[in-house]
């Protein structure tokens, strides 16, 4: 997709190998304390909005790559979040390392990325070499550029990279300007990103919005009202207007974060589904005796059936009981 010519929101996802240093580039960008209280050690996928030079900023912060402790399977949920929490799709994707600590085997790291998202997300990504020293870095930079790994991958970003100096940034903003002015670049060079799983996901969270809309009739009706007896004129038609865009902005929140878990519990079903060849064979029997709908309740029952010949009833049935909630609710 091409950027529109009036639309001049960025959507940014951050992945790295430095939790506090991700999160000092999006305070950095935005320009205000965000994660005072955030362990970087733990935190997940997160998603912040904000502005930077009148523009709308949606920067949505991975995992420390480089943790050991993240599993295989909380890193496919966690970059299914990303997905969500930056439908329809990103403007770019930045890859940031930490200046001082940059990695031998920095493509490894990059990696589990190119392989969820294909190397076209690479057309899409730009490395940022954060730091927070002051003074002249250029002797840093030279040492990173003599890493063979660092410079393969570079090679396969279309030489695109920015060394990002935190306090520098803080002083003057030059090297935010900087990043979005070579983000813009790409964009028109490139386009957005997104494949088929943005799109699918996009759908879903476009008709989540409408369940949750119709969920809360009755209390946005009343809130209207309420304006109504309080406000007239142009002061009722702006508080309206305002409050009709912060529950529409609240809906899509809400409908994002209830797909991105939804799919996490898909993505688990599955996996747990292709370990249990009984399981399986038995759900793909019930599946056709049950009609479209069954199907997919009969993989989650095969998935049940399955999980009991391997010791897991408890937690296969629970996968059960959400796979029948969710399925039911995207099928009407």
């Amino acid at each position: 997709p091409s950027m529109s010519a009036d639309d001049t929101s960025l959507r940014i996802i951050v992945f790295g190998n430095s939790g506090l240093h991700q999160y000092s580039l999006t305070e950095s960008i935005l320009q205000r304390a965000i994660f005072k209280f955030v362990d970087y050690h733990t935190a997940l996928t997160t998603k912040t909005l904000g502005q930077y030079l009148t523009r709308n900023v949606t920067l949505v912060n991975t995992p420390n790559f480089n943790s050991p402790d993240i599993s295989h399977n909380t890193l496919k949920k966690e970059l299914r979040k990303a997905v969500c929490f930056s439908c329809p799709g990103p403007h770019a994707v930045i890859f940031m390392l930490d200046l001082l600590d940059v990695p031998s085997t920095t493509y490894d790291i990059f990696k589990p990325v190119v392989q969820h998202f294909g190397e076209k997300i690479l057309n899409h990504t730009m490395i940022v070499l954060y730091h927070e020293k002051e003074g002249d870095c250029q002797s840093l930079v030279d040492s990173v550029r003599r890493n063979q790994d660092f410079r393969e991958l570079l090679e396969m970003c279309g030489q695109r990279y920015l060394v990002f100096g935190g306090k520098a940034n803080r002083k003057d903003g030059s090297a935010a300007r900087e990043l979005l002015d070579q983000i813009d670049q790409m964009v028109s060079e490139h386009g957005i990103y997104s494949n088929q799983e943005f799109e699918d996901a996009d759908k879903r969270i476009k008709k989540e919005e409408k369940f949750i809309e119709k969920e809360r009739k009755k209390e946005i009706r009343k809130m209207l009202e309420a304006l109504e007896k309080k406000h007239s004129g142009e002061d009722l038609a702006r508080e309206m207007k305002c409050y009709e865009e912060k529950i529409q902005f609240q809906n899509r929140e809400r409908a994002e974060v209830q797909v991105a878990d939804r799919l996490g519990f898909t993505l688990r079903l599955v996996d747990y589904a292709v370990a249990i060849g009984k399981g399986t064979f038995v759900g793909a029997l019930l599946g056709t005796a049950m009609g479209i709908v069954g199907t997919t309740v009969g993989a989650a029952v095969g998935a049940v059936l399955g999980g009991v010949f391997g010791g897991a009833a408890r937690e296969a049935w629970q996968y059960f009981s959400n796979a029948f909630t969710y399925f039911h609710r995207d099928s009407t």
